[in-house]
C-alpha cells in the first residue's frame, strides 16, 4: 500500500496526526463517559426549553463514526488535491482539525449533562 503524498508534507502531516489523536482523546472519553450509563442520554439542552433531544450510547458512537468518516474523507480529498490546489489541502487539514475540536467539545458537553 502507498503512502499518501500528503504526509510528506511538513504541514499537512502534523495537522491530520493531531486531528488523529483528538478522535482517539474523544473516543477515550465517550468510552469511559458513557461506558456504565443504561438511561437515555441527553444530546440536546436548551436553556428555554430544557432537555430536548434525548439518545443513547449507539447515538455517541453514532457521532464518533462520522467523525472518522469525515477524517478519512478529507485525507482522501486532501491528498487528491495536493498538486492541483495545494491551498485546498491546507483548507481540508484545517478544516478537520477543527470539526474533530468542535467534536470533542460536543461529546465532552454529553458526558458532562448526562
Amino acid at each position: 500500500m502507498a503512502v499518501p503524498i500528503i504526509f510528506k508534507n511538513k504541514y499537512l502531516t502534523p495537522i491530520f496526526t493531531v486531528s488523529a489523536i483528538v478522535w482517539v482523546i474523544v473516543f477515550s472519553l465517550a468510552y469511559v463517559g458513557i461506558l456504565d450509563n443504561q438511561n437515555l442520554l441527553v444530546i440536546h439542552f436548551d436553556s428555554y426549553k430544557g432537555a430536548d433531544f434525548f439518545g443513547n450510547r449507539g447515538d455517541v458512537a453514532d457521532i464518533l463514526i462520522t467523525a472518522a468518516i469525515i477524517w478519512l474523507i478529507n485525507l482522501f480529498l486532501a491528498n487528491e488535491f495536493y498538486f492541483k490546489e495545494r491551498f485546498l489541502s491546507y483548507v481540508l487539514a484545517s478544516g478537520t482539525l477543527v470539526f474533530m475540536v468542535l467534536i470533542l467539545l460536543a461529546v465532552n458537553v454529553i458526558i458532562n449533562v448526562n
